[in-house]
C-alpha cells in the first residue's frame, strides 16, 4: 500500500499552516517533533489513521474577563476542547520525509528536522509500521548491532570457549 498524491498533499497543508514543527528533547537526545493543536478533530483524526497515532484531547476550563461597560458578570467561565496530533522521533522524520515535496511555509524547517531525524536511533517496529501504513522510508542512521546474538550468547563470543 502507498500513499497517494492527494492525501500526501492534504496533510501537507495541514503541517504547513497549523503545525509546530520543533526539536524536543527526549533522554539527551533532541528528537523531531511535529505537533498540532486544534478544534479540527475530523481533520486530526484522519492524520492520526495515517500516522497510526493517539489523539490526545485537551480540555481548558478558565475564567475570562469580560469587557465592564457592557457585560453584567466580570468573569465568563469557558470551556473549551481541542485536539492534539503529534508525531516524534521516526514517525516525525517519516512523515517529513513524506510532505517535503507539498510544503511551502515550513519546508525549510522540514528539511532541517528530516536532516535530525536522519541522524538519531529508531525502532525498528515503528518503521515497518510505518511502512506497512504506505509511507516510503528515508535513509536511516544504520542501527548498532545488537549486544547478544541470534544464538543468545553475547555479540563476539566464542561459543566454544564457553563449555
Amino acid at each position: 500500500m502507498t500513499l497517494d498524491v492527494p492525501q500526501l498533499a492534504y496533510a501537507a497543508a495541514l503541517v504547513d499552516t497549523l503545525a509546530v514543527l520543533s526539536l524536543r528533547e527526549v533522554n539527551g537526545t533532541q528528537l523531531p517533533n511535529v505537533a498540532i493543536n486544534a478544534r479540527h478533530s475530523d481533520a486530526l483524526s484522519w492524520l492520526g489513521e495515517m500516522t497510526g497515532t493517539r489523539l490526545s484531547t485537551i480540555t481548558r476550563d478558565y475564567h475570562r474577563g469580560a469587557c465592564a461597560a457592557h457585560c453584567p458578570d466580570a468573569h465568563v467561565h469557558i470551556v473549551s476542547t481541542s485536539g492534539r496530533w503529534v508525531v516524534t522521533g521516526v514517525k516525525a522524520t517519516i512523515t517529513l520525509h513524506n510532505l517535503l515535496p507539498f510544503l511551502r511555509v515550513q519546508r525549510v524547517a522540514a528539511i532541517d528536522l528530516v536532516t535530525a531525524g536522519q541522524t538519531i536511533g529508531w525502532k525498528g517496529h515503528v518503521v515497518e509500521q510505518m511502512r506497512a501504513a504506505g509511507w516510503s522510508i528515508p535513509e536511516l542512521r544504520p542501527q548498532p548491532r545488537s549486544r547478544v546474538t541470534s544464538s543468545g550468547a553475547p555479540a563476539g563470543a566464542d561459543v566454544a570457549s564457553s563449555f
